[in-house]
C-alpha cells in the first residue's frame, strides 16, 4: 500500500517492512520474516520492478522478524544490507548481543502473545538467519541508497536499534524504537516495545528523545499502523504509556 510519495508499506501482520522508490531503484526498510520473501517479490513485480532493482536493505535492528529474508535479498538480488554498527555482529552471526531485561513468561496470560508467536513461527521466524555480508551505518549518517535516508541511533530494544528518516518525504521509519501496537499485549498507540523483548527498557524509553526533535508527518513503525499526528505527539504518548 502506498503511504507517501514513492513509499509503500508491506505487511502480512505482526511485522511491517517498507519500500522506498527513487528513479526506478528501491531501498527496503526491514525484511520481515523468511517466508515473506515470496510476498515481497510479488509486491515488487506488481510495481513493475525486478529483483535487480533492489539496491539496498536497511535493517532497523537485528531481530528475526526484521532480518527475515535479508540474506536472500543479498544473495539473489545483489542488494547491499545495512545495519547500525552496534547490531552488525548479531546480524552476521545470528546470535543476539545479550539477554532481555524482562521475562517473556510474564505475557503467558495474554492472547496476543500466542497470536504473535504462532504467526512468526509459521513464517520461519524462530531465529535470525545470518547475513553473510553487512555494511554499517552510524548515528546521523546519510546512507547512499535510494531515498538518501538518515540513520537515527536509538538503542534499548537492541544495542543498535535505529530509526530511519527520509527527510525529503518527511517520513520516519521507527522500526522497534516505537511501535503503535504492542505485539505481546495488543495495547494500541505509540509506545516502546514490551520489556520481555528489550535488552534495556529504561534506555529504550530514554532513546525516544532521539526522535523528539524530528519533524516528520508520517511515522511507520515495525509493529502497528502508520502514525500521522506528528513525531512530538507520538513521543509524548509513548513516554506516557511507559513500559509494558
Amino acid at each position: 500500500m502506498q503511504v507517501n510519495e514513492g513509499i509503500r508499506r508491506l505487511t502480512r501482520g505482526v511485522a511491517n517492512f517498507c519500500l522506498i522508490e527513487e528513479d526506478g531503484k528501491y531501498t527496503l526498510v526491514d525484511a520481515g520474516t523468511p517466508a515473506d520473501w515470496a510476498f515481497f517479490s510479488q509486491s515488487l513485480a506488481a510495481l513493475g520492478g525486478k529483483l535487480a532493482d533492489l539496491d539496498a536493505v536497511l535493517l532497523t535492528h537485528a531481530h528475526f522478524d526484521h532480518t527475515g529474508f535479508a540474506e536472500k535479498a543479498r544473495a539473489e538480488a545483489g542488494a547491499r544490507v545495512w545495519i547500525d554498527q552496534a547490531d552488525a555482529e548479531a546480524a552476521r552471526t545470528g546470535k543476539a548481543a545479550g539477554k532481555n531485561d524482562g521475562k517473556i513468561t510474564s505475557y503467558l496470560f495474554r492472547a496476543e502473545f500466542y497470536r504473535t508467536t504462532f504467526s512468526l513461527l509459521r513464517r520461519g521466524a524462530g531465529r535470525i538467519i545470518p547475513v553473510a555480508v553487512v555494511s554499517t551505518f552510524a548515528d546521523g549518517e546519510q546512507i547512499d541508497v535510494p531515498g538518501h535516508p538518515r540513520a537515527v541511533h536509538a538503542p534499548g530494544h537492541t544495542p543498535g536499534c535505529a530509526a530511519i528518516l527520509v527527510e525529503s518525504r518527511r517520513t520516519l521509519f521507527t522500526g522497534d524504537v516505537m511501535a503503535t501496537e504492542n505485539p505481546l499485549t495488543d495495547r494500541l498507540g505509540p509506545q516502546i516495545m514490551p520489556s520481555g523483548l528489550n535488552q534495556d527498557t529504561p534506555q529504550a524509553l530514554a532513546s525516544l528523545d532521539a526522535l523528539a526533535g524530528i519533524d516528520a508527518d508520517l511515522l511507520l513503525p515495525g509493529h502497528g499502523d502508520p502514525w500521522q499526528q506528528g513525531t512530538a505527539e507520538a513521543v509524548r504518548r509513548a513516554k506516557a504509556a511507559g513500559p509494558s
